[in-house]
């Protein structure tokens, strides 16, 4: 991240000595040429500095405590009960796991608590992530996408029949929901549904 300000910086420059175009071409030294849009590198630019505020607060808050965590996973998702749950601590970074299990379909709910120092530097890292991303193979994806009002990163695994969605929630919580044999409509009907919030 510490090498990626600095070259936005630059480029952000010249757009401003440049500012009655839009895109610039820029050339490496193999002579292979890249067409960049300013706009989207202003956009950029503006939610490098929007997320240092939500990054900053984070830094503030008090991270949760295993018996927390343990409150905001569901005893039952999709009509299938928790089979088993896991809480952790690391740092003062917090993750609470559960699963559940029901005929041939499985789901798996994780939430992180990116309270405090370490888990601000989680959301910053994963807020990185959830730009335009996309990947493609014989085994399936892994996109970006719009929901809920923000953004998720949308993967499935062709061998495995898994569909998986992140997505950042409640001001503070990363939130992964996973479903075997489920299909994607589900993992997002129980992603809308899981909204942790701090009683």
């Amino acid at each position: 991240m510490r090498k990626f300000i600095p070259i936005l910086s630059a480029i952000l420059l010249l757009a401003a000595c440049n500012s009655n175009k839009d895109k610039i071409t820029i050339k490496d030294d193999k002579g292979n040429k890249a067409t960049i849009d300013l706009s989207d590198l202003k956009k950029a630019a503006e939610k490098i500095e929007d997320n240092k505020g939500k990054t900053d607060d984070l830094k503030k808050l008090t991270p949760l405590t295993l018996d927390q965590m343990k409150t905001l996973l569901p005893d039952e998702l999709m009509g299938m009960k928790r089979t088993s749950f896991n809480t952790s601590s690391a740092m003062g970074f917090a993750v609470g796991t559960g699963r559940y299990k029901g005929d041939d379909k499985e789901l798996k709910l994780e939430i992180m608590d990116c309270a405090g120092e370490m888990g601000a530097n989680i959301y910053n890292l994963r807020f990185f992530s959830l730009w335009n991303y996309q990947q493609e193979d014989d085994n399936g994806y892994q996109k970006t996408i719009d929901f809920n009002g923000g953004k998720a990163i949308e993967k499935y695994s062709k061998n495995s029949n898994r569909h998986e969605l992140t997505y950042f929630t409640g001001d503070r919580f990363i939130v992964n929901v996973e479903g075997k044999n489920t299909g994607l409509d589900a993992v997002k009907e129980v992603a809308s549904a899981v909204t942790p919030k701090i009683n």
